[in-house]
C-alpha cells in the first residue's frame, strides 16, 4: 500500500477538523494538520520553513478568513489569510509538486440567478467573497490544483434563525465532506461543486433543528446573496 501523506490547513475550523478526523483511521492515509504556530499560511517565512522540513503528496487547504461581516472593515486581516496565504501555500506546493486542493466558496458569484455551472463567469460581492474569488483564481494557476466551490454549515444548525428566502446547496459538514476527501483523492483538476439539491436555508436548518425560527434576508443590515445554488455537483 502507497502511503499519502496529506497536510491539511485549518485543522481547527469546520471542515478541515472534519477532513482530519475522518482520515485519521484511514489505511494508506497520514494526515497532519498543524497548529499555527508550527504553520501560519499568513507569514511566508512560517511556510517556506515548514515545508523544507515536510514533504506531502497532497495539500487541503482549508484554512480561511470567514467572518462576511467584520471581513467588511478588517481588509488587511482578509487579505492575508485568504489570499497572500492561499499563494503562500501553493507556492510552496508547486516547488514540491504537490496535489493542492483549494476550498473556494459559492459566493464567488453574486447570488442574483443561482443555479451557477462551473463555467459561468464569478462576480463575488464583498470583502471576503472578493478576496475568496482572488485566492480561487491563483490556485487555477497550478496546473495541478483543484478549486471547490462549496459551503457548508456546522453537523448541527447553530442559529435560532435561518432565512427562507436565501436559496443554497451547501449541507452539513459530515455530508459536505465525503466528497471533498473523495476530490482530494482523485487526480482531478480544475474546478468542482460540491452540495446538495437546492433548498433555502431554512429547510437545510430543519432538516436537524425542528424548532427553527424563520427570517429574511431583508431583515439584515449587511449583503447576502439571495441564491448562490450550483449545478455540476461532484458526486
Amino acid at each position: 500500500m502507497v502511503l499519502k501523506n496529506i497536510l491539511v490547513t485549518g485543522g481547527s475550523g469546520l471542515l478541515g477538523s472534519q477532513l482530519v478526523s475522518e482520515w485519521s483511521d484511514t489505511p494508506g492515509i497520514k494526515v497532519v494538520a498543524p497548529p499555527r504556530k508550527e504553520l501560519d499560511i499568513a507569514h511566508t517565512q512560517s511556510v517556506s520553513r515548514y515545508f523544507s522540513q515536510h514533504t506531502f503528496e497532497i495539500v487541503v487547504h482549508c484554512a480561511a478568513y470567514t467572518d462576511t461581516v467584520e471581513a467588511m472593515d478588517e481588509v488587511e486581516k482578509c487579505v492575508m489569510t485568504n489570499v497572500i496565504g492561499t499563494w503562500n501555500m501553493l507556492r510552496e506546493a508547486m516547488k514540491n509538486q504537490s496535489r493542492f486542493v483549494f476550498i473556494s466558496t459559492d459566493y464567488v458569484f453574486d447570488g442574483k440567478k443561482g443555479n451557477y455551472r462551473i463555467d459561468d463567469p464569478i462576480n463575488p460581492i464583498g470583502n471576503y467573497a472578493m478576496s475568496k474569488g482572488a485566492a480561487e483564481l491563483i490556485a487555477r494557476m497550478y496546473n495541478n490544483s483543484l478549486s471547490i466551490r462549496t459551503s457548508f454549515v456546522p453537523s448541527e444548525f447553530p442559529h435560532p434563525a435561518a432565512f427562507t428566502d436565501q436559496y443554497t446547496t451547501r449541507d452539513y459538514v459530515d455530508i459536505i465532506s465525503s466528497t471533498i476527501r473523495t476530490l482530494s483523492l482523485s487526480q482531478k483538476t480544475g474546478i468542482s461543486h460540491v452540495g446538495t439539491s437546492r433548498k433555502s436555508v431554512f429547510e437545510l436548518a430543519k432538516k436537524r433543528k425542528k424548532n427553527v425560527k424563520k427570517i429574511s434576508i431583508k431583515d439584515v443590515d449587511f449583503y447576502l446573496p439571495p441564491d448562490t445554488s450550483l449545478l455540476d455537483l461532484a458526486n
